[in-house]
């Protein structure tokens, strides 16, 4: 049986497992998907949502990254994060750059670069093991009030939507940074700008909110079975 085609703009190998993922576990045909002729919205598989659930929820980190910095393409999208850093993290913060560990600085007891262990960058695996579930970066991300969220090489990064995931409030630098296109960025999340630090209150009402939102427009999980 030939598998139905999908066409992402933007969207790499990731983007299409986890779609693939999200119908095969609801027991749905994918369908087909092209969006050089209609908009479509990432999705999210259960098996993905379920683990998150199943890990504490205790906040105890305030502020989080975790991902590359460093590479030529994604640079200038990030580097607002290492002042974010220096001016904003604390010992509760988790901060782990996944590149160019030569020529980073350390800037502090919570800045946990170089620990490769807990590293997963899908770019450097074959496109079919880019669906792996990573719990030690979902743990972070579990445990974060606050998750960075800048853009990558393009406006926009898969981190957003999982910390919306891990009920972590998204700190941005542009609404463009919410999502691939208007679909995704219309769903309605709340978050938090990187020029507003001195107001980031962290409000369980809000991720709750997001959460329910990221149920119903980014996974294919019937309402009955939500938690």
């Amino acid at each position: 049986m030939t598998t139905p085609p999908i066409v992402l703009i933007p969207g790499g190998p990731r983007s299409v497992l986890l779609i693939r993922m999200a119908y095969e576990e609801e027991g749905l045909p994918c369908p087909a998907i092209d969006e050089r002729t209609a908009a479509t919205r990432l999705l999210f598989p259960r098996s993905f949502v379920e683990a998150v659930n199943e890990m504490p929820n205790d906040k105890i980190h305030d502020y989080c990254f975790m991902g590359g910095l460093y590479r030529a393409d994604t640079y200038d999208n990030r580097r607002w994060i290492l002042d974010f850093a220096r001016d904003h993290f604390t010992e509760r913060s988790h901060l782990l750059i996944s590149d160019g560990h030569e020529q980073h600085t350390p800037l502090g007891s919570f800045d946990h670069t170089g620990n490769t262990q807990s590293v997963f960058v899908p770019r450097d695996l074959s496109e079919d093991e880019r669906g792996y579930f990573n719990p030690a970066y979902f743990e972070t991300l579990r445990h974060s009030e606050f998750a960075l969220c800048p853009a990558g090489d393009l406006p926009w990064s898969m981190r957003f939507f999982e910390a919306i995931m891990c009920r972590s409030i998204p700190i941005v630098a542009d609404r463009q940074d919410t999502g691939r296109n208007s679909l995704e960025r219309d769903i309605g999340y709340r978050v938090e700008f990187r020029e507003h630090q001195h107001q980031h209150q962290y409000h369980e009402d809000i991720v709750e909110e997001n959460y329910q939102l990221f149920l119903t427009y980014q996974t294919l999980i019937s309402p009955s079975a939500r938690r």
